[in-house]
């Protein structure tokens, strides 16, 4: 795969694509279900950093700071399960797309980034997309409500964002870190996290039944280790058109899986709005992958505003 980064990237993208249709096949609480696919990949990845140690050596060792970026991904996940709870996993796997923006904005701000005009004229686009969602969106069951199914996949995006970024300085640190390494180590942040709500909800157990730990352990294996070790290894050394393309592959992927498997409610308007964002996702993207740093250096291989996919939603 090394030498076909293109098809590792592809493979890892299609099992991400899958998550949002696991965590409602596992029908438990959003809180359960967020801690248990980091539980259950844990081991796992534990193994492989064991291995990557005995053969590297060198730059295999707990990432402190990937591990506090794991933090706000276990935030990610809470929130971003939640909003599946509410308007399904098709949707809600568009909405977190938004970090694209967010991560560009963040690049102004605190590295002194300039991107494209055509970053800024993305921005309305984006924002039409959220309101369309937001304004005639369908919720998957009774009792769930669109306005929070929206609002926790804002804060998805907004939590992903703060992830991106510290893993980002984790890894300009710690150049030589393994990916495995990093992965793990920014694992066992998410689980923290995730346990201490689960554990908070009255919900830290495994369910009784077998078929929803089946789908989580489904959903670790495939998406969180599998998934996030493909990308992780190939998605940087791909050019920045191609990493747009995988980037919005990923929630149409999931649109179309929650739509033909799920049955997900999406009217016309709805999924028109979903097309706006991407649409406005996609240029964001384009007119933040080239940047003109002023005044401070962006503390990163590449600027702060380059869109990446979110390898463990």
């Amino acid at each position: 795969m090394r030498e076909r980064p293109i098809l590792s990237t592809w493979a890892g993208v299609v099992l991400i694509s899958f998550s949002g249709l696991m965590v409602r096949m596992a029908g438990v609480e959003p809180w359960r279900s967020a801690w248990l696919r980091c539980a259950y990949a844990l081991p796992v990845l534990g193994a492989l950093w064991l291995w990557e140690r005995r053969r590297a050596r060198a730059g295999a060792g707990l990432r402190p700071l990937a591990a506090l970026a794991g933090g706000l991904l276990g935030a990610d996940l809470l929130v971003w399960h939640h909003a599946i709870d509410h308007i399904g996993a098709g949707l809600a796997t568009v909405l977190p797309n938004l970090q694209v923006v967010l991560v560009g904005l963040v690049g102004v701000v605190a590295f002194g980034e300039r991107p494209r005009r055509l970053f800024w004229a993305a921005l309305p686009v984006v924002l039409l997309g959220v309101w369309l969602l937001g304004a005639t969106g369908q919720v998957v069951a009774e009792g769930k409500s669109v306005a929070a199914g929206v609002a926790f996949g804002l804060a998805t995006a907004a939590f992903y964002t703060g992830y991106i970024v510290l893993l980002r300085l984790a890894r300009v640190r710690t150049p030589r870190a393994g990916t495995v390494a990093v992965v793990f180590s920014a694992t066992l942040g998410a689980a923290a996290i995730t346990f201490a709500a689960a554990l908070a909800g009255g919900v830290a157990a495994p369910p009784a039944a077998l078929a929803p730990n089946l789908w989580l352990l489904a959903l670790a294996l495939g998406s969180q280790v599998l998934g996030w070790l493909l990308l992780s290894a190939s998605i940087h050394r791909l050019p920045a058109a191609l990493t747009g393309v995988a980037l919005l592959l990923q929630p149409v992927l999931a649109l179309l899986w929650g739509r033909l498997l799920l049955a997900e409610p999406i009217g016309w308007l709805q999924a028109g709005g979903a097309g706006v964002l991407l649409v406005g996702v996609a240029l964001a993207h384009r007119g933040a992958a080239e940047v003109r740093r002023v005044g401070r250096t962006a503390p990163a291989e590449a600027p702060a505003g380059r869109a990446v996919s979110n390898p463990l939603e």
